[in-house]
């Protein structure tokens, strides 16, 4: 099953998207200026770190252990006291360490550094560092510098600080450098994408709550109008939407409000105008029709007389099928049909409606074939009602057969009731119009029913009749010249 995005979604859909975007937006730029605040304040820590540390390594510390080896006390005291800089509580600095400058360019050796145990990752004294990737190192005799980004040395990734060590003169003769694990910068780097990405979420979530009430305020309106005009399309005239609003909208819905109004009016009209105009045309028409009875008793009537009393006595009766059909057009519309129910044979109803289209089926020597078992059920149903709805359907049969063709009436049972069926093997019905049939006035092939009349409401009283007592009315056909096949289901309650 194919799934139909309504307007409402589409435009929950656009707008959440369109607050996303911006969201995202504003988020990426936050992310952005955190991130290089972080960095920016972690550089800023390890300076400062690096230049309060710098302060308590004396100078003569660092000749005293360079004019030594690496086995002597001065050099592990030197380390033990680096060591304690990585114990104070400040988790950025995991090593410690002091570098001195040489005569080769780029390059600085190592005093000593904080690492007590691990002699795999302990620096040699005196041992060589080539500076020439770290331009904030090179730059750190003249005063406190921290790398810009991560760096990588044989040691691991770090971002470092630095600050001189001075002096009793001022003078710069060595490096205080503390270095931060590029895995705990990172990690909070993670943290702020994580976090980032909670308030990304959460705006999503925003998004789609404002884009569905957002839209649910543009669609609203636009979805009651469609309601409306689906009302009207049913011919529910009278239907009005209550939303009140002060735009474009809510001048159309004034509009639509005035044009339903209207049309309940003009149908009221309609309806009563065919009321009273059906009941008045029958009045002169009862008279004509005895006048024209009287009229073939009269004596010495000659052939020519007895054509036009005829004439008189079939347009009479054209003209009472008319006045029956607008007299039914009248409820059509009417939702709650009265219906006069009773218990009833369906074999007596088939027999009623049969035996009233006698003289017509005759006239066109149409052989009626009538299968109707002697068990079926008795139904409840309004008995005129029923017998009209099968004399639609029979004379529908009889007017559109060729002379001398079969038409067969039946009845059987179906699922949970009855079902009645009238087939015939005249002009047919295109496979486009079958689902036009039921509309009212719809003629099918215009030259067709001008050539036999009718106002093209028969089928659609059948149908209201049937769905009136809760059956269902079809239609089947193999196409134009292949004949109908016209049935209706009811319930036996």
């Amino acid at each position: 099953m194919r799934y139909r995005i309504g307007l409402k979604d589409r435009f929950t859909l656009l707008i959440a998207g369109i607050i996303f975007i911006c969201i995202l937006v504003f988020a990426y730029n936050s992310y952005t200026r955190s991130k290089q605040q972080m960095f920016a304040e972690l550089r800023a820590d390890l300076r400062d770190t690096a230049s309060a540390l710098s302060l308590s390594i004396a100078p003569g510390q660092i000749e005293q252990v360079l004019a030594g080896t690496d086995k002597s006390p001065a050099y592990w005291a030197l380390k033990r006291q680096l060591h304690s800089f990585t114990q104070l509580g400040n988790h950025r600095v995991n090593e410690a360490y002091v570098l001195v400058p040489t005569r080769q360019k780029d390059t600085l050796a190592f005093v000593a550094d904080s690492e007590l145990t691990n002699e795999a990752n302990m620096v040699k004294l005196r041992e060589a560092y080539n500076i020439s990737r770290y331009p904030q190192l090179k730059m750190a005799l003249a005063g406190p510098a921290a790398d810009e980004d991560i760096t990588i040395d044989k040691w691991g990734r770090w971002l470092s600080g630095y600050a001189p060590i001075y002096d009793q003169n001022g003078i710069p003769i060595a490096i205080m450098g503390v270095d931060m694990r590029a895995i705990d910068v990172e990690k909070l780097r993670d943290d702020i994408l994580n976090n980032g990405l909670i308030y990304l979420a959460l705006g999503l979530l925003a998004a789609l709550v404002m884009g569905r009430a957002t839209a649910g305020t543009l669609t609203g309106p636009i979805s009651s109008l469609v309601r409306g005009v689906q009302e009207i399309r049913a011919k529910n005239y009278g239907t009005t939407i209550e939303i009140k609003r002060s735009d474009e909208l809510g001048d159309l819905i004034n509009v639509f409000n005035d044009m339903s109004g209207k049309l309940r009016e003009v149908d009221k009209i309609k309806s009563d105008f065919l009321s009273v105009l059906s009941h008045e045309l029958y009045t002169p028409l009862t008279p004509i029709a005895m006048g024209a009875e009287q009229m073939k008793l009269v004596p010495g009537l000659t052939e020519e007389d007895k054509g036009v009393i005829g004439t008189i006595e079939r347009q009479t009766n054209r003209m009472k099928n008319l006045l029956d059909e607008l007299l039914d057009f009248s409820w059509l519309d009417v939702k709650d049909l009265k219906l006069n129910k009773e218990a009833l044979k369906l074999p007596d109803l088939m027999s009623e409606a049969r035996a009233e289209l006698e003289e017509k089926r005759a006239g066109k020597n149409i052989s009626l074939a009538a299968a109707i078992p002697a068990n079926l059920p008795t139904i409840v149903g309004d008995k005129k009602r029923l017998v009209h709805t099968m004399k639609i359907l029979l004379d529908n049969a009889i007017k559109f057969s060729p002379e001398n063709s079969p038409v067969s009436f039946s009845a059987g049972r179906s699922s949970g009731g009855v079902e009645i069926v009238v087939e015939d093997q005249g002009v047919g019905v295109a496979a486009e119009n079958i689902g036009k049939l039921f509309e009212r006035f719809y003629q099918t092939e215009d030259h067709l029913t001008r050539e036999h009349g009718g106002l093209g409401l028969g089928l659609a009283i059948a149908k209201r009749i049937v769905e009136a007592h809760g059956g269902q009315i079809r239609v089947e056909s193999a196409g134009l010249g292949k004949g109908s096949r016209f049935s209706f289901s009811l319930p036996l309650g």
